[in-house]
C-alpha cells in the first residue's frame, strides 16, 4: 500500500472510531471514560492539550464525564484527521509522515531507531513525550514492546515526568535526546543486558535532569489514580490507594468483610506472602487486633492496585483481564471476536488455582446477568459458606485430572461467555443459565448451587 492509500485508511479509520464512540456514550463506564480522554490527550501538543481538556478533572461526576467526551471525541478527531493531512505532505517513510497516534502505537525501539538518524522530523512536544515514554522503559521487552506507548497513560509516574519535561527549554531537551542517542549502540543490541543497562543510564541521566527520582519498582505504580493528583510534585508509592474506594470505607462494609475483599482479589502467591503469617498467628480474623487488621487491609489496598471484584465479568466486557495485562476499554471494543478470545485465552493461561476457581464460581452463583456487574452483590457472596466452600474444594485438589478438568471447563465457559456479551437481553438470560448449568454438572455440583435463584449470594 503507498503512502497516500495509507493516509486514507488511516483517516476512516479515525473518522469510524469517532462514530463507534459516540454510539457507545451512554455505556461507557467510568474507566473507559477516563481511558478515553488520557489516550487521545497525549496524542495532543500541550497548547493543544489544554485548550481541548480546558478545566476537565477526572473527579468530575460520571454524568460531566460523559458530556465532556461526548464534545471532546469530535474536536480530538477534527485534529487528528488535519494531522494526517500534514503527515500526507510529508515525504513518506520520514518522521514527519508519522503522526502523534503513529508514534503512540509502535515501539521504543522503532521510534529511537529512527531519532538516531536524525530527530529533526519531531516536534518538540513529541520528543518530550519520546523521553517520558522512554523513561517509563524499564525492561528490554518492554523496549521492544509496541504496546508501552498507550499503557505509560495509565501511571501517574509517566504523566509527572512528561509534565516535567514539557517545562524544560529545548536545549535541555536536545541534550537528553543527544544522551539517548549516544547510547543507541547499546539499545540496538540484541542482548537484553546491554539494552536494559543502557535504559537504567538514560533514566538516571533523566532523573538527574528533571530532579525526578522514581525507582523502576515505582514506575507502574497507582495504575488509572484519577489525574490531576492532590500533589503533583509526590512521589507514586506502591502503596498508593487505588482509584476506587477502599472496602472498609464503603458503606455497610465491616473490617472483617473488606478482608474476605482483599483476600478475594489476591492471586495464591500473594496469599501465602501476606497472609498466610496473620493465619498462623491468630485463630480468625476476628482476633486480629482493629488496628494491626486496618493496617494490614490498608497495605494490601495498595498491592492489588485496580483489581475489582467484577473483573472476572468485566473481562467479557470490556477487557478487564484477571491474571494477564488488562486490555484498554477503548481498544477492546474495537477488536474482532476472535482476537478477544485469544486475550482471553491467554489470561486463562496466566491464571493461578485460585483465580480460575474463584471466576467460574462466581458466574455459577450469579443468577441474573446485571448481578455480574454488581459489586454489592459478590461482596455479599464472599460472606456465603457455599462461595467459600466451593472455592476451597476447587483449590484443594492436587490431581492432574482435576487441574486439568478445571482448565478445560474454563476454556468453554470463556468462549461461551463471550458470546454472551452478542446477545440480546433476553438471550443472555437464558444463555446464562445453561453456562451455570453446564459448570455445576462439569464439577459434579448439586442442582441447588445453581438454582434455586433467589437465595443465591447472599450471606
Amino acid at each position: 500500500m503507498d503512502h497516500h492509500a495509507r493516509i486514507e485508511s488511516k483517516r476512516r479509520h479515525v473518522r469510524q472510531r469517532a462514530q463507534d464512540l459516540l454510539e457507545r456514550m451512554g455505556r461507557m463506564d467510568d474507566e473507559e471514560l477516563r481511558w478515553t480522554v488520557r489516550l487521545f490527550a497525549d496524542c495532543l501538543p500541550p497548547e493543544q492539550r489544554a485548550a481541548c481538556l480546558g478545566a476537565y478533572d477526572e473527579r468530575w461526576s460520571i454524568e460531566e464525564r460523559r458530556a465532556f467526551v461526548a464534545a471532546f471525541v469530535p474536536r480530538y478527531t477534527a485534529l487528528a484527521l488535519a494531522a494526517l493531512d500534514r503527515a500526507e505532505a510529508a515525504a513518506a517513510d520520514s518522521l514527519a509522515s508519522l503522526t502523534d497516534e503513529d508514534l503512540q502505537g509502535m515501539s521504543l525501539a522503532e521510534k529511537w531507531a529512527l531519532l538516531a538518524q536524525g530527530p529533526d522530523g519531531c516536534r518538540p512536544d513529541q520528543l518530550r513525550r519520546e523521553l517520558a515514554r522512554l523513561f517509563m522503559c524499564k525492561s528490554n521487552d518492554l523496549f521492544h514492546d509496541a504496546g508501552l506507548s498507550e499503557a505509560a497513560v495509565e501511571y501517574p509516574a509517566y504523566h509527572r515526568v512528561r509534565e516535567a519535561l514539557e517545562a524544560q527549554p529545548d536545549a535541555v531537551i536536545a541534550d537528553l535526546v543527544g544522551l539517548v542517542v549516544g547510547h543507541g549502540a547499546q539499545l540496538r543490541s540484541r542482548v537484553p543486558q546491554e539494552v536494559e543497562a543502557a535504559l537504567t543510564q538514560i533514566r538516571d541521566g533523566l532523573s538527574r535532569r528533571l530532579g525526578i527520582v522514581i525507582t523502576p519498582d515505582r514506575l507502574f505504580a497507582g495504575q488509572m489514580l484519577r489525574l490531576p493528583l492532590d500533589h503533583p510534585d509526590q512521589v507514586v508509592d506502591v502503596a498508593a490507594p487505588g482509584p476506587t474506594q477502599a472496602p472498609w470505607d464503603l458503606p455497610g462494609v465491616d473490617l472483617r468483610t473488606a478482608f474476605l475483599v482483599l483476600a478475594d482479589l489476591m492471586t495464591q502467591g500473594e496469599v501465602e506472602e501476606h497472609l498466610l503469617p496473620v493465619r498462623r498467628q491468630y485463630r480468625s480474623i476476628a482476633e486480629v487486633p482493629v488496628q494491626e487488621l486496618r493496617s494490614l487491609l490498608s497495605r494490601l489496598w495498595g498491592l492489588l492496585g485496580d483489581r475489582r471484584l467484577t473483573d472476572f465479568a468485566e473481562r467479557y466486557r470490556s477487557g478487564r483481564m484477571i491474571a494477564d495485562r488488562k486490555v484498554a476499554p477503548e481498544v477492546w471494543g474495537l477488536l474482532p471476536h476472535p482476537e478477544q478470545l485469544t486475550f482471553l485465552e491467554r489470561d486463562n493461561r496466566a491464571m493461578d488455582i485460585g483465580q480460575a476457581a474463584r471466576h467460574l464460581a462466581k458466574i455459577l452463583f450469579t443468577f441474573q446477568y446485571d448481578m455480574l456487574f454488581d459489586t454489592g452483590f459478590h461482596m455479599a457472596l464472599l460472606r456465603s459458606p457455599r462461595y467459600q466452600q466451593l472455592i476451597s474444594r476447587l483449590t484443594a485438589g492436587e490431581d492432574a485430572s482435576d487441574t486439568q478438568r478445571l482448565a478445560l471447563l474454563t476454556q468453554t465457559v470463556t468462549r461461551q461467555m463471550l458470546d454472551l456479551e452478542t446477545m440480546t437481553p433476553d438471550a443472555r438470560r437464558t444463555h446464562l443459565q445453561e453456562i451455570r448449568a453446564l459448570i455445576a454438572a462439569t464439577l459434579d455440583l448439586p442442582d441447588d448451587l445453581t438454582y434455586p435463584a433467589r437465595k443465591e449470594g447472599r450471606a
